[in-house]
């Protein structure tokens, strides 16, 4: 387990909101692969079978679908909740195996309240293995954290878990509170120093990794939903909605 907060098998809580759609699009022109919720349960993101996604949570953590607060768009989006007490609880979905070398993964996601926590929430990472065919070998290089400062407010911050450093913005960057928002990221896999990794929060580029490694090896795990050690709140809940993996920018 990463000691920032990125987790390779995260426990979670994730519940379905209600939409309606069954947009599911595998290699299509723009959009490798997404999922609305629309379906009424989590389906989506295990389409393909095992080796190509699912979900993992925590027996402290429930992963949902549900239809309240209203989902971005249509009647469903997910629910991840986790009490994070003082121990790891995870609720979280994936996408794995041979992904595009260069993709846009993006998620809708709504935060209800400012919560308290007390070292970091991740909500948002790759994985990958240094050998692809030995789930042992996982490692976290890029992962998207929430921490709470003492100004109360909930500031971004990415952690390149290769080189072992954090990344922030020349101008620190908040979470909007209470409202959806687009998270999106640029991953060009390399595993030398021709890779690139661009994250954007509703648009706006946070931060922009180039001519380094990205991957250690063929493999790589997309990765959303909360993972905690520590949040006051009890559950600490995270909403997902309307995610993608695509060709071109699913920006606002």
């Amino acid at each position: 387990m990463n000691p920032r907060g990125i987790l390779a098998f995260a426990a979670l809580g994730l519940t379905v909101l209600g939409a309606c759609s069954d947009q599911i699009h595998l290699g299509t022109e723009s959009i490798y692969w997404s999922a609305d919720f629309e379906t009424g349960d989590l389906s989506q993101w295990s389409e393909g079978g095992a080796s190509a996604g699912g979900q993992l949570s925590t027996s402290d953590a429930q992963l949902t679908v549900v239809t309240s607060p209203p989902a971005h768009s249509g009647h469903f989006a997910a629910r991840s909740a986790i009490s994070a007490n003082g121990n790891i609880s995870y609720a979280r979905l994936y996408r794995w195996g041979q992904l595009p070398q260069d993709a846009y993964y993006s998620v809708w996601m709504l935060i209800p309240l400012r919560y308290t926590i007390a070292k970091y929430w991740n909500v948002f990472e790759f994985q990958s293995r240094t050998n692809p065919a030995d789930p042992t070998t996982l490692q976290y290089p890029w992962s998207l954290n929430l921490e709470r400062r003492t100004d109360s407010e909930l500031y971004w911050y990415l952690f390149d878990g290769t080189r072992q450093q954090r990344i922030e913005p020349a101008v620190a960057q908040t979470a909007p509170i209470g409202r959806w928002f687009h998270v999106e990221a640029f991953l060009h896999q390399a595993t030398d120093n021709t890779g690139r990794a661009t994250f954007s929060i509703d648009g706006a580029v946070f931060a922009n990794v180039g001519g380094v490694s990205t991957v250690p090896s063929a493999f790589l795990s997309w990765v959303v939903g909360g993972v905690s050690p520590n949040i006051t709140e009890q559950p600490a809940e995270l909403f997902l909605d309307d995610a993608a993996i695509a060709h071109t920018s699913q920006g606002k």
